[in-house]
Formats: C-alpha cells, sequence, structure tokens
C-alpha cells in the first residue's frame, strides 16, 4: 500500500496533488457531516423509536430523556476518542491515524445499521462517536500541514463544505426513506445508518494516494521524504524554488528549536507545566472554549432542534416540514463556500466579530416573531413564514462565519510535535458543547420558550470583548510562526502582537542562517540534529 501511495502522488504536479488532498480530506469531513445529520432523519422512524424503547407503539415520543440520551452516546464517544486520536496521531502519523478512524467509523456503521436493542445501539454509537474524533482531530490538522499559510483557512473551508453536504444528504436519505414501511418499517433508519459507509470506502481509497503530513515527518526525522512532498506541493518538483525551500528551512529551524518530548501528557499540556514561554495551556483553553462557544452558545442547536416549531408555526405541513429542514441545511453549503473565500482575507477576528453582530440580529428578530405568533393567533402563519425566512438567513450567517474558526483555528495554534494532541481539546470542546446544547436547548425551550432566542442573541455581543482581547489574529501567518504568537507572558492579545513583533525577529534570522548552509556539512549536522530529537 505504501509502494501504491509514492507512485501516484509522486506522478502528480503539485497543484493537482495538493487539490487531492483537500478532496481526500473532505471525504473524511462528509461522514462527520452524515454521521451527526443521521440521528435527525433515524429519530423519526417509528419502528426505531419503538425497538430503542422512547416511543410508544403509534411512534410518539414518551421518554425524550432516553432519545437524548442515544444521541448523546456519540458524543461521550467522541470526547473519549479526541484524546486517544491526539495521541496515535501524534506517534504514528496522520495516514495511519485516518486508517484507525476508517475502522472505528465502519465498525460504528455496522453495529448502528444492524442493532437490534438499546444495548447495541449504545455500543454503536460509542464506536461512531469515537471514530468521528479522530477525523476531527485529524483531517483538519492534516490540511493545515499541507497548505500555504495564505490559503490554509480557504483550503480547511473548502473540505467543511462537505460537513454540510453530508448532513444534507442524511437529510434528504431521511426524506426519502420516510415513505417506505419495507421490513416493518425498519429499512427506514437502517437504510439511513448503512448509507454512511459510502464515504468510507471513498476515504480509504484516497488515503492510499496521497503523502504523508511533512511536518510531522520533520518532527520524526524523515527529511528527505518532507523534502520532496515540500518541493513538489509548493515548488511542483523544483528543488530550487524560494517558497519550498523557504518552508522547509523554517520547519526544520523550529522543529530545532521546540525541543520538545514525546512524553508530555494531557494533564501537562492542559496546566501548561515544562511548556515555557510557548504557553500551551493558554493556547488549549482557547481552542476548547471556542468550540464550546460555537457549539452552544451560538444558538445554532437552538435553531436547528427548534425549526421544525417554526415551520410547523408557518402552517406548513409535516411534509413541507420535513423537505424544509433538508433543504435549510444546504444553504449551510451555500455560507460555507463564502466563508472558503473569504476567511483569509477578513482574518479570523474580523469574521468572528461581524458573525457575532449578525446573528445576535437575527436571534433577537426570531424571537420576536415567535412571540408575536403567541399573542396574535390570527396572525400566527405571518409570523411563522417570517421566522421561517429568518432561520435561512441564520444558516446562512452562521455557516459564514463561526462555524468554520472553531476547526481552523485549533489546526493553527499548536506546534507540529502536538498539533493532533492540542487539536483534541478543540474535539472535546465540540462533543461537550453540542453534546450540551442538544440536551440542554430543550429544557430551555420547555422553560422559557421564545425567550431563549434572546438568551443567545445576548451572547453572542458578549463573544464580541472575548474575543477582542484573548483570541489573537492567525490568518496569513504560518504555522512555525505560531510559538512567538504566544511568547508573551500576558494572555492579551495586544501585548502577544507586541511579543511576536519582537520574536519573528529571531526566527528571520535562523531560517537565513539554515538558507545559507543548504548544501554544506552544517546543514547535514543540522539534519542530524532534527532526527535526534
Amino acid at each position: 500500500m505504501l509502494q501504491l501511495n509514492r507512485k501516484y502522488w509522486k506522478s502528480l504536479p503539485g497543484p493537482k496533488l495538493l487539490k487531492l488532498i483537500i478532496a481526500v480530506s473532505a471525504l473524511a469531513i462528509s461522514y462527520e457531516g452524515m454521521s451527526q445529520g443521521v440521528m435527525g432523519a433515524v429519530n423519526v422512524a417509528p419502528e426505531y423509536g419503538r425497538r430503542m424503547g422512547f416511543a410508544d407503539e403509534h411512534g410518539n415520543v414518551i421518554k425524550p430523556s432516553l432519545q437524548g440520551g442515544i444521541v448523546a452516546t456519540y458524543y461521550v464517544g467522541s470526547l473519549l476518542g479526541a484524546f486517544w486520536a491526539g495521541h496515535y496521531s501524534d506517534k504514528h502519523g496522520r495516514i495511519k491515524g485516518i486508517w484507525l478512524a476508517i475502522f472505528l467509523c465502519m465498525l460504528g456503521v455496522i453495529l448502528q445499521a444492524s442493532a437490534v436493542n438499546l444495548a447495541h445501539m449504545l455500543v454503536a454509537r460509542l464506536c461512531a462517536g469515537c471514530g468521528v474524533a479522530f477525523i476531527i482531530v485529524i483531517a483538519p490538522a492534516w490540511t493545515a500541514e499541507l497548505s500555504p499559510a495564505a490559503h490554509r483557512g480557504k483550503n480547511i473551508a473548502l473540505t467543511f463544505l462537505a460537513n454540510f453536504s453530508g448532513i444534507s444528504l442524511s437529510a434528504w436519505i431521511g426524506f426519502g426513506t420516510s415513505f417506505t414501511e419495507l421490513g416493518g418499517g425498519a429499512f427506514r433508519w437502517r437504510f439511513c445508518f448503512a448509507s454512511q459507509a459510502i464515504p468510507l470506502v471513498l476515504l480509504f481509497i484516497g488515503s492510499l494516494l496521497i503523502p504523508e503530513s511533512p511536518r510531522w515527518l520533520i518532527k520524526v526525522g524523515r527529511c528527505e521524504e518532507a523534502r520532496e512532498i515540500i518541493f513538489k506541493i509548493r515548488g511542483n518538483d523544483d528543488p530550487d524554488h524560494p517558497d519550498a525551500q523557504r518552508e522547509y528551512r523554517e520547519i526544520v529551524t523550529v522543529v530545532e528549536m521546540e525541543k520538545e518530548s514525546e512524553s508530555i501528557s494531557y494533564i501537562k499540556m492542559f496546566l501548561g507545566i515544562g511548556s515555557g514561554d510557548i504557553h500551551i495551556g493558554r493556547r488549549i483553553q482557547l481552542a476548547f472554549w471556542l468550540q464550546v462557544l460555537m457549539q452552544y452558545g451560538t444558538g445554532i442547536a437552538a435553531v436547528v432542534i427548534y425549526s421544525g416549531t417554526i415551520f410547523r408555526t408557518a402552517g406548513f405541513d409535516d411534509l413541507k416540514s420535513n423537505w424544509l429542514s433538508a433543504l435549510m441545511m444546504m444553504v449551510g453549503i451555500l455560507g460555507t463556500a463564502i466563508a472558503a473565500f473569504t476567511l483569509d482575507r477578513v482574518g479570523r477576528r474580523r469574521t468572528l466579530y461581524w458573525g457575532a453582530v449578525a446573528l445576535s440580529i437575527i436571534l433577537f428578530i426570531i424571537g420576536a416573531l415567535n412571540r408575536g405568533a403567541i399573542d396574535h393567533p390570527g396572525r400566527k402563519e405571518q409570523f411563522g413564514t417570517a421566522a421561517a425566512a429568518m432561520v435561512f438567513v441564520y444558516v446562512l450567517i452562521f455557516s459564514s462565519s463561526w462555524l468554520m474558526i472553531p476547526f481552523i483555528y485549533p489546526t493553527e495554534i499548536f506546534p507540529t510535535w502536538l498539533r493532533a494532541k492540542g487539536n483534541a481539546f478543540g474535539v472535546a470542546g465540540w462533543a461537550i458543547g453540542f453534546g450540551g446544547g442538544s440536551l440542554l436547548v430543550p429544557i430551555m425551550f420547555a422553560g422559557i420558550g421564545e425567550k431563549t432566542f434572546y438568551v443567545f442573541g445576548a451572547a453572542m455581543f458578549a463573544y464580541i470583548p472575548i474575543i477582542y482581547c484573548f483570541f489573537p489574529e492567525t490568518a496569513g501567518r504560518t504555522l512555525e510562526a505560531m510559538d512567538f504568537l504566544f511568547a508573551s507572558e500576558s494572555p492579551f492579545t495586544w501585548h502577544e502582537e507586541a511579543e511576536f513583533k519582537k520574536r519573528i525577529a529571531e526566527l528571520e534570522n535562523r531560517v537565513q542562517g539554515n538558507g545559507k548552509e543548504t548544501d554544506s556539512s552544517e546543514e547535514k549536522t543540522s539534519v542530524a540534529n532534527v532526527e535526534a530529537v
């Protein structure tokens, strides 16, 4: 398999190889989207609800906590899998990590599609969640490590086009199978689960055709292989290409400077013990809480969970409500495409700013329209239709602003030697934020109704000073320069930026020094030192 891998990617020109890498990462993310979206279709299948014990013989939910618990089990598996994935990927490489992800995800697909009782399904959901954590930890980091700094956000966002595509595909499959009662109604939900195998098979084939991350290769001392990949992608096989030479020297230089220890534990990382002035603990807090803020605080769980109610308030029947929900997910594809072409130009911070303001306004409007439908029953359909339209606007704005950055940011801010392990904390935030939101939002709606939207709208405004104070800009900066961005003793962005300007000069001097030694014995000594680390 390794011979097939090398033989194929070496035959491609650099630009085509980079596109292939993005496409393979997109396949991984498409499975993640299908895996998340499938439960929306499965939970409304009457036979599934009866079999799992949360619905009566007519398909009416009688144990909502059990229904939610089955969904949340997936995120428990993701929480556990995230830290396993980070350790495994940093030790054994990105491709081997993807192979293990495919195995776990396929096991989850088979177990879910064949589930005969609640216990069977819970085990299946744990496996599926564990596998998808591997994908979220590895695929974005893999793309980031192979992308040029100027287009890193764009390339990761392009892979996440497949996220909403996967969610939409699951929704449409669920809509299509809702018209059949084959197998006593069991085919409807079993086919939804089984369809997730398609991107996994394609992902395995794709993983055989692309190279390992050159940054990981340098980190483990395989410098010649890394040099070949970098010259292929950046210089299109030209060993004298200045961008390719500079990137290779910069990676080697920073690996030398990091002086990492492979045995660093997650606890030490979380507490920042032994990380010196690169402040790993601070970066972990940013990666974790940005995901929590996005998954729960933006109100996306509230909008998605409550969208069916909004559509029905507008007077739409179940059939129309179902296909509108599927169409709503397709709007997310458009929004993600917008993000792909704006994130690197606008920057991470300004995207979060405008997104927070726009989403806050929309959330208050949705809440007000729902209150109008309650206070004016005679005009319920008009208010409901307006609220339904705003849901589509919300999904468009969310997917073009806040959706992508919490997945991109953790792939950028950690050093090469623990990028996957650092990204594991971001995935943990994703699991806790989305899993917690799925459980808490229904409780909020039961208690305070449409005021739930006001809570999230106010939260979005509160996020603006948090982003301003603690989240420095990463757009356009090389991965090797991130250590200097977080070198300041102060966590405030203005102090970090000042320290960055001072320390980047040292990196420039050392990179230029390595460049003068490219063909000399000193370079060989430098490479030997890297290999010995």
